[in-house]
This record gives C-alpha cells, sequence and structure tokens, in this order.
C-alpha cells in the first residue's frame, strides 16, 4: 500500500509547527521504505501531496478548548465537528472542501484512507521554532499512535 504521512503547520509559530516536530521525531523510527514522510503548508498544497496515495496520514495542530498537549486520533468525517487551526483561511480552501474538490478533480486517485492526528495547542502566535513543554511532550504519544497505524 503506498502511504504519505504529512505533518501541517508553520515552524515559526511554536506550537502551529507540531506537525513538523512529529514527522522529524518519525524520521528517527526507521519505519518502513513504502511509507513517505514530507512536511507542507496547508490547503491546496495538501491536495497536490496526496493525489496518488492509498493510504495517508495528516499531523496538524488543533484548538478545541480542551487540555494543551490531547492527541486526537479521527476521520475526516469527523473533522466536521472539530475545528483544526487550518480548517478556515481567507486564503485558502477549508480541508473538506479541498478533499471533496480533489475527489471531483482527481477520480480514483485521492485516498482512500485519510487520519487525522491533531496534538491540541496552546500558543500559535509566539515566534519561536520550539513547541510550548505540554505541547513537547505530546510528541512521543502521537509517534507511537501513527507507528501503531503504519503497521
Amino acid at each position: 500500500m503506498k502511504t504519505l504521512v504529512i505533518g501541517i503547520g508553520n515552524l515559526l509559530r511554536s506550537d502551529d509547527g507540531v506537525g513538523h516536530h512529529v514527522l522529524n521525531a518519525l524520521r528517527n523510527e526507521h519505519i518502513s521504505v513504502n511509507i513517505e514522510l514530507r512536511e507542507c503548508a496547508t490547503g491546496f498544497d495538501i491536495l497536490n501531496e496526496i493525489i496518488g496515495y492509498e493510504s495517508v496520514v495528516i499531523i496538524d495542530a488543533i484548538r478545541s478548548g480542551r487540555e494543551t498537549g490531547t492527541v486526537y486520533r479521527f476521520s475526516p468525517d469527523e473533522l466536521k465537528v472539530k475545528p483544526t487551526l487550518h480548517t478556515f483561511s481567507s486564503h485558502e480552501a477549508d480541508f473538506l472542501t479541498m478533499l471533496e474538490l480533489g475527489k471531483r478533480l482527481f477520480p480514483g486517485k485521492m485516498p482512500q484512507e485519510i487520519t487525522i492526528i491533531a496534538i491540541e495547542v496552546g500558543d500559535v502566535t509566539t515566534i519561536s521554532e520550539k513547541c510550548t513543554p505540554a505541547v513537547e511532550k505530546a510528541i512521543p504519544e502521537a509517534v507511537e499512535l501513527i507507528k501503531g497505524l503504519l503497521s
């Protein structure tokens, strides 16, 4: 199965870069050669990256009001009720709209299986390449969850 793991976010906005940090931690885990790891921004960039893969794991920040550092696993259908930081933007299509657009533009080429791993974040405004301590502690948990999905 052709699988992509994609980390989303802005590395210069503290916790917003958590997708990239999880991806970097996964690179040290010696996962299967059939699995590709890539960083990405948001919106249409994601669409271009996921075309042609059978399975995709997306790692992103989320703000739902729960405890910072909480790790979630959900499907795109569940995304309808969980607001990620990259769901809405005045410059981009939201994630669900982008997926529907991909299905219409590229029939048969969109992933059949999409899993979203999200980490509850606290600070996304401070200019820093480091996550807050609570989010930093959640990275190993997210890595283990993803490794379980990939095995």
